[in-house]
């Protein structure tokens, strides 16, 4: 079963999405509250196979949580081996500097031990959104919406899709006994979502990538990635 976090800071139509892609595929989710993450115990969240925590805005989702829970979910993943998946915000607060003992991580969850990650190329051009000509782990290019997502970590063999620059887009990669996918971009985004924002993937949707993410989050296995050496071009972006 898989955990969907919702709540203050989360973007709802993504949320939404995702709930809709595990439904049709007949995997059982429940969403969930930061209120109801300080209340379960490690025992409560460790039964869950997977969180999955959207895009939105990190501080908000990380500061409605003690540093007690955000230790419980470090240790569910790192220790008790639960899959974590996050997109836009839910990577964002995924890796941080490991914490001193007993103490706090300096920055989001930290369910990856490692440096922050950094801004993307379209981020510093002044681009709040924009569609990004990605490669994938299939061999395939498409069109991917990016809504301020980071950097993801540059793992061998655990990049799955890049940026314009060929800098990491979508990582999978093991912490501890646990298995995280992180992706600065939002295959979950639906053509409502794109339309709203004046703009025209021309593949269509990409709900089927978003399972394959759902997927190998849920079984641990990771995904084999076929990346193409070049096409890294962004193909449409605008600010608000």
């Amino acid at each position: 079963m898989a955990l969907l976090l919702g709540g203050n800071g989360t973007w709802r139509g993504e949320l939404d999405s995702l709930e809709k892609i595990l439904a049709e595929h007949q995997v059982p989710s429940a969403e969930i509250y930061p209120s109801d993450l300080e209340s379960m115990t490690l025992d409560q969240l460790s039964q869950y196979r997977l969180i999955i925590i959207p895009g939105g805005d990190g501080p908000t989702i990380t500061s409605q949580l003690s540093a007690r829970s955000h230790a419980k979910i470090r240790e569910a993943v790192q220790v008790r081996g639960m899959s974590y998946l996050g997109f836009c915000a839910g990577a964002w607060i995924a890796v941080a500097p490991a914490p001193l003992p007993g103490q706090d991580v300096s920055y989001g969850l930290g369910v990856v031990s490692g440096p922050v990650q950094e801004q993307t190329s379209m981020f510093k051009k002044g681009l709040h959104f924009a569609l990004v000509r990605a490669p994938l782990w299939d061999g395939s290019v498409r069109d991917l919406l990016w809504w301020g997502g980071p950097i993801t970590p540059e793992v061998p063999g655990g990049v799955l899709a890049r940026y314009e620059d060929g800098t990491p887009a979508i990582t999978q990669l093991r912490s501890g006994q646990g298995f995280v996918i992180l992706s600065g971009l939002h295959p979950a985004a639906g053509r409502e979502v794109t339309d709203s924002l004046g703009l025209e993937p021309r593949e269509g949707n990409s709900l089927d990538y978003a399972w394959q993410l759902l997927e190998a989050a849920l079984s641990q296995v990771p995904i084999a990635p076929h990346l193409p050496k070049n096409g890294f071009n962004l193909a449409i972006g605008a600010t608000p």
